[in-house]
């Protein structure tokens, strides 16, 4: 995964949020080279693939291994995986699911892709244009409108997700002003096959996954389930993390008309010994550190439940008339859990120590979207008329935290405290219901041209329980239009716009707030864009657009109180070039140039400038993937990106500096008994570049170190 994504995933989950799929991939890290533990990975993967069982290929035919994921003489972790002697056992093997995985060969632009374990673009679930669709409650799974709790999209449940933005959010009857997030379940298909997934880094991360598909009947039924665990995956949070997960997916096919996928998710993870949330006093300069290299105390933890379940069903009704729906459930169970605070960090790192100890909380939500659609087609023109129904219902609790204050601290030094006694207040709690109703109605003219128009009435209610006080009740109804267009001017060029109004949530109350945790109210935002595609057949295709997206501006008053304190809106270019020359060359590359403001209404602690602290002015990624015939297996992988200078403070008078970033990697695809395997080896921050990423929270986050990933993946 690019270290771009990465950053956007720290801080979103740094400011009180996360939503991105995480890198789950098999990866091996280390600071020196070569990594130590090269050669312990590489002992237990022999030729006859022992999957550190000692069992041999033909041995595994007729027993049921175990797969040892842990440290050299520990025993952390034990993965059950039957299903690999199974599957060796099948006469022919399945297609290949997971060996195969190419993020950079499956992205049609330079938008954000996401397959598998592997993330490519400009974007990512957590920034898009400045903002975070995930935050914007502008998550899609198939298409339909799901409300997400959780606060890790779950990278197993999901095999991948793409971002819609510009012409990409067309083909969506409903699309909203932040982009939108479209995850795709790992549906099973209708042959048999198991993939198993090792992984080793970055840092000290290791993992192992096993994916698995099955057809209970010819053609009617299928069933997938997948078994993950990792360790010290949380390295940007924790110095120890854990994580158990497994994965359920079935496809029933009724009659051939019909499609029914139930799915469930879950996924287990602790945390001990986190690394401190770095806070910026808003006026100075912040100092250069290492995360991991923070003061931490042992006795911190952190532990959280997530799961995802539902059913999608589409049916063809009659003629030209068919219907797709969803009915999603989302949840994280939090228990007592431990933020470490350095506030008001200065120039030579000294900072204001604060233990925030938040007790159990819970958040869950229903939501569900129903869809008729009418479509009328022959071999030039298509009409398409969509009715659609869609809400949700969310609980959340917040606060009731025991703050202490532990003095002043250097940021460098490795200092312990004791642990400070607990003094819990009353929790909260906030309520949402919301409902919307649409149509949606579209031409398409082949080669030609193409035009939307939609129309949804949404009726948004939240109700706020605060301890002591009585509850307080929002209601707003909104009317969301949204037009679009493209036209075909030439032959190779299509020229495309769009204006769209939504209703969006926006980042929960940040820990140094003295409402930390409080959900603010969904908000109206519109945003506008319009650009050109030029398509070279059958090797190039070009992206060039521009947009404007208007949002509420939240902040911390000049009480610390975490409210809406003006507007914000973010103008820019965005452009793509993908590339698939001959003999095995893809070429993925993008650039956004972004000039985001803000209008205050009331003052905001520690701001006076108009440009907000966050959104990068200018971002540059590039990923070339090489993999020529005669190479006979062997790829080569480069990704660069390039981040402009930002504003670091709330006056504008002091910014980061640029930084770049430069990642290779080393790729094998062999077969082995007939069935595909593939191992991958990527280097990531190759010239050691450090920098600092800014959220807008004033949450701070470095860039990694130079780190090593291994990937080894196997379709048995």
């Amino acid at each position: 995964m690019s270290r771009t994504h990465l950053l956007d995933q720290a801080l979103d989950r740094k400011a009180g949020r996360s939503a991105s799929l995480r890198p789950m991939a098999c990866g091996f890290a280390a600071t020196t080279w070569p990594p130590q533990d090269l050669c312990w990975i590489l002992r237990g993967w022999g030729p006859a693939f022992r999957l550190r069982t000692g069992v041999s290929t033909t041995t595994m035919q007729s027993r049921m291994p175990t797969v040892r994921i842990g440290r050299r003489g520990t025993c952390a972790t034990w993965i059950p995986v039957f299903v690999v002697g199974v599957s060796l056992s099948m006469a022919s093997p399945a297609d290949a699911q997971r060996a195969k995985d190419n993020a950079v060969t499956a992205a049609s632009d330079a938008f954000g892709t996401v397959v598998g374990n592997q993330t490519v673009g400009l974007y990512s679930p957590t920034n898009a244009r400045g903002f975070s669709p995930t935050q914007a409650e502008n998550v899609r799974i198939e298409g339909l409108y799901f409300d997400q709790q959780a606060s890790t999209i779950d990278p197993y449940l999901f095999s991948g997700s793409d971002m819609r933005v510009g012409i990409a959010a067309q083909s969506y009857a409903f699309p909203s002003p932040s982009g939108i997030v479209d995850l795709k379940l790992r549906t099973p298909g209708d042959t048999p096959g198991v993939s198993t997934v090792l992984n080793r880094g970055p840092l000290q991360q290791y993992s192992a996954e096993v994916d698995t598909q099955y057809p209970l009947t010819d053609d009617s039924l299928s069933i997938g389930i997948n078994v993950a665990a990792a360790e010290d995956f949380d390295y940007d949070y924790a110095l120890r993390s854990s994580r158990r997960a497994i994965s359920l997916v079935a496809r029933f096919h009724p009659d051939p008309g019909a499609e029914i996928i139930p799915f469930f998710g879950y996924m287990h993870n602790t945390e001990h010994a986190e690394t401190p949330l770095v806070y910026s006093d808003r006026t100075h300069p912040l100092p250069l550190f290492e995360e991991q290299r923070l003061p931490t105390q042992s006795w911190t933890t952190w532990a959280w439940n997530t799961s995802a379940a539902g059913l999608i069903a589409k049916v063809a009704i009659a003629g030209p008339w068919s219907l797709r729906a969803g009915l999603f459930r989302s949840e994280q169970q939090e228990a007592q859990n431990y933020n470490d605070l350095l506030l008001d960090v200065m120039p030579d790192g000294v900072a204001s120590h604060v233990m925030d100890v938040s007790p159990a909380h819970t958040s869950s939500s229903y939501s569900g979207d129903l869809r008729v659609t009418r479509l009328v087609s022959d071999d030039t023109h298509q009409r398409e008329l969509t009715f659609a129904v869609r809400g949700r219902h969310v609980n959340r609790h917040y606060g009731g935290d025991s703050i202490t204050d532990l003095g002043t601290i250097s940021i460098y030094d490795n200092v312990s405290v004791p642990q400070p006694p607990l003094v819990f207040s009353d929790r909260n709690s906030d309520e949402v219901r919301q409902t919307g109703v649409g149509v949606n109605y579209s031409e398409n003219w082949k080669d030609r041209a193409s035009l939307g128009l939609g129309m949804l009435m949404t009726d948004y209610r939240r109700t706020l329980r605060t301890a002591n006080l009585p509850a307080s009740t929002q209601h707003a109804t909104e009317l969301l239009p949204t037009v679009s267009f493209a036209a075909n001017v030439l032959r190779a060029v299509t020229v495309y716009g769009s204006y769209t109004r939504g209703l969006e949530d926006s980042m929960t109350a940040p820990s140094e707030a003295v409402n930390r945790g409080e959900p603010p109210p969904a908000t109206p935002t519109w945003q506008i864009d319009a650009g050109a595609r030029v398509t070279l057949r059958p090797h190039l295709q070009l992206l060039i657009g521009a947009f404007k997206v208007h949002k509420t501006y939240f902040g911390l008053d000049t009480t610390n109180r975490y409210t809406q304190v003006g507007d914000i809106s973010a103008r820019g270019v965005e452009s793509s070039a993908t590339l698939t020359g001959p003999d095995g060359l893809t070429v993925v590359a993008g650039g956004v140039w972004l000039r985001p403001e803000v209008k205050r209404q009331i003052s905001e602690r520690g701001g006076s400038g108009n440009v907000p602290v966050g959104p990068v002015p200018r971002t540059i990624n590039l990923n070339v993937d090489y993999a020529p015939s005669f190479w006979k297996g062997w790829a080569t992988t480069m990704e660069w990106t390039a981040l402009s200078s930002r504003v670091e403070t709330g006056d504008d008078l002091y910014s980061l500096p640029p930084l770049v970033t430069l990642q290779v990697g080393l790729r094998y695809v062999f077969k082995l008994f007939n069935r595909p395997f593939s191992a991958r080896l990527d280097v990531a921050n190759v010239t050691n570049a450090t920098g600092l990423t800014l959220s807008p929270a004033y949450i701070a986050v470095p860039q990694l170190q130079r780190n090593y990933t291994f990937t080894f993946a196997a379709d048995l």
